[in-house]
C-alpha cells in the first residue's frame, strides 16, 4: 500500500487518509522494542525538525483532501476534529508570539491592555490561576527533574518553529537553509545525557527565543520598579507582570546559555548581540505605536 506523499508529514497524512477510507488503528506497544532509531539531541535540529513538521501539517490542513472537507465528510465529527486540530496546530504560533511580546511591551510603555485585577469579570480567573498555576509549576519542575532533555516546550518553541514554519508555508519556500542532522559528537552527547540545552550554533531559530527572553526579563524588572518606586498600583499591572514573570521562568535555560555557561553549547555571542539590537528596535517601534 505504501505511504501517501505530497506532504512533509507523510506518516500523519497516510494515517489520516487510511482512516478516511475506513481503516482502523490500534496502539501496539510490545515488550521488546519493535523499532530502533536515532533522536535529535541539539536544540537547533529539534527546532528545524518542528518547523518541517509545521509546514507539513499546514500542507495537509489546506490540501484538497483537508480534514476540514474530506475529514468531516468521511469521519465522525470528533474524529475529524482531532485531525483538524493537528493539521492547523502551527497557526497557534500567532497567539503564542503575541503573548510572548505584546503584554511585555505594553508593560514597558506603561500602556494598559488588560482589565484591572479586581474587575468583576477577572475574579474567577484570578481564583483559577492561584490554584492551578502552582500545581502546573510543580508538575513542570518534576518533569524537568525526571527527564531533562532538549524538550523545546521549555523554551517556548511555539513562536519559533511554528512561526517560521507558517512563514515558510505561506511563501511556498520548502528549501531549508539548515537540514536536521543526527550526527552528534561526544561532548554534545554528554550534555544531552546531563539534560543541558545545546545552543552552540549561529541559527536564526534562536533569535525569537532570545528576543522573547530579553524582553520578558526587562519588562518584568521594569514592572517591579514601577510598582515599588513610581507608586503604580499592583492591580493595574498584575496581568502583564504575571505573563512576563511566567516568560522569565520559562526562559531560564536561555539566560543560562547567554551568561552563565562557558562550554561549546552556550549561546553564540553573535546571536545574543543580534537579539539585543532587535529587541531594542522592537521596543522603539512599540514606543511609537503605544
Amino acid at each position: 500500500m505504501g505511504y501517501r506523499y505530497g506532504s512533509l508529514v507523510e506518516d500523519c497524512y497516510t494515517s489520516y487518509r487510511l482512516h478516511c477510507e475506513g481503516w482502523r488503528s490500534i496502539f501496539c506497544r510490545p515488550k521488546r522494542a519493535a523499532f530502533l532509531g536515532d533522536v535529535l539531541v541539539t536544540l537547533n535540529d529539534v527546532l528545524y525538525q518542528i518547523m518541517r513538521w509545521s509546514m507539513g501539517l499546514l500542507e495537509v490542513g489546506f490540501s484538497k483532501n483537508s480534514p476540514l472537507t474530506l475529514g468531516l465528510w468521511s469521519l465522525n465529527p470528533f474524529h475529524a476534529l482531532c485531525f483538524i486540530h493537528y493539521s492547523l496546530w502551527p497557526i497557534s504560533g500567532i497567539p503564542i508570539t503575541t503573548y510572548a511580546f505584546l503584554p511585555q511591551l505594553a508593560l514597558l510603555n506603561s500602556f494598559s491592555i488588560f482589565p484591572k485585577l479586581w474587575y468583576a469579570g477577572l475574579r474567577s480567573l484570578v481564583f483559577h490561576v492561584c490554584f492551578s498555576f502552582p500545581r502546573s509549576l510543580c508538575t513542570r519542575f518534576y518533569r524537568l527533574h525526571v527527564s531533562r532533555r532538549n524538550n523545546p516546550k521549555v523554551v517556548r518553541w511555539g513562536f519559533s518553529s511554528f512561526s517560521f514554519g507558517l512563514v515558510e508555508y505561506l511563501f511556498k519556500s520548502l528549501g531549508l537553509t539548515n537540514v536536521t542532522s543526527k550526527v552528534v559528537d561526544s561532548e554534545q552527547g554528554k550534555r544531552y545525557e546531563q539534560g543541558i540545552f545545546e545552543f552552540g550554533v549561529e541559527s536564526q531559530m534562536f533569535l525569537p527565543i532570545t528576543m522573547a527572553a530579553i524582553i520578558n526579563l526587562v519588562s518584568f524588572v521594569s514592572g517591579i520598579i514601577q510598582v515599588l518606586s513610581n507608586g503604580l498600583r499592583f492591580e493595574d499591572v498584575f496581568t502583564k507582570l504575571f505573563i512576563a514573570g511566567f516568560g522569565v521562568l520559562n526562559s531560564w535555560p536561555v539566560y543560562e546559555a547567554m551568561v552563565l555557561r562557558s562550554d561549546k553549547g552556550k549561546l553564540p555571542t553573535k546571536i545574543t548581540l543580534t537579539s539585543v539590537v532587535l529587541s531594542w528596535l522592537l521596543y522603539l517601534v512599540s514606543s511609537w505605536a503605544f
